[in-house]
């Protein structure tokens, strides 16, 4: 079988796990007295769409999809991807802030004031990238995400040495997911994305202007399978939709 597709369905039968691992961590909280729905109802929304994006995954700048389908439209994916991230860079705040007050520290609740307004950033410049087909804004995207994850790895890393017992596993589980995902970040998907810019400018490739890559995202779709093709996306695309995903089901479960 291609390998394309083997990978496929290791994404979409994680994604049903997920699902359910989610569904058992709102089971565990759903009878504590300071249960609070903003995580919960967060990360749902970040699990399914990743689910959605595992069953019907694409590319979206160069417009590939393994799956000729309306729901493999990019502006639908990209649209549904925004809310899902700003919800995930929702729930870090919450989690950063929270641990903030509970160790008396002004620095980490302004901190975690930061962390959505620098995603949002990197949502505008990865709608840019993905609407004018210019890689250069991805390469910006990946880096307001480093500088989010290397923020909220700080505070956890501060409070591995402020906290105890179980609280102190789990700030040493979120600071080596945080340095994981940074590394992946800077040593892998920038520099592939400012490789793939200067590609462009050798071939003296034309970017679109936003109007006509919004009407392009809408309406063009490349469907294939090439195992060339998707196997450079593989590690992030697979790191997102597992570590990302177990990620936000787990702050739903911490409490301060």
């Amino acid at each position: 079988m291609n390998k394309t597709y083997l990978w496929w369905k290791f994404l979409c039968v994680t994604a049903v796990i997920n699902i359910g691992i989610w569904l058992w961590a709102i089971y565990l909280n759903s009878d504590m007295q300071t249960f609070s729905y903003a995580q919960p109802i967060l990360s749902g929304i970040y699990v399914f769409v990743c689910a959605f994006r595992s069953f019907l995954p694409r590319i979206d700048l160069e417009r590939y999809c393994l799956f000729d389908h309306p729901l493999s439209s990019v502006m639908l994916g990209r649209s549904l991807a925004t809310v899902a991230e700003v919800c995930f860079s929702i729930q870090c705040a919450l989690l950063i802030y929270d641990l903030g007050v509970f160790v008396n520290s002004p620095i980490m609740m302004f901190v975690a004031y930061t962390i959505v307004p620098i995603i949002v950033l990197a949502q505008i410049s990865c709608w840019y990238a993905a609407l004018t087909l210019d890689h250069f804004w991805h390469g910006i995207e990946e880096s307001a995400w480093v500088i989010m994850i290397l923020l909220a790895g700080g505070c956890m890393t501060a409070g591995f040495f402020m906290l105890s017992g179980i609280l102190q596993v789990l700030m040493a589980i979120g600071v080596i997911s945080c340095i994981g995902s940074a590394y992946i970040m800077l040593f892998m998907d920038i520099p592939m994305y400012l490789a793939r810019k200067q590609k462009s400018q050798k071939k003296s490739r034309q970017f679109l202007s936003v109007s006509a890559g919004i009407k392009d995202a809408i309406s063009r779709r490349v469907r294939t399978s090439d195992w060339k093709v998707w196997k450079k996306e593989v590690v992030w695309i697979s790191s997102y939709f597992t570590v990302g995903v177990w990620l936000s089901i787990s702050m739903v479960l911490i409490r301060f």
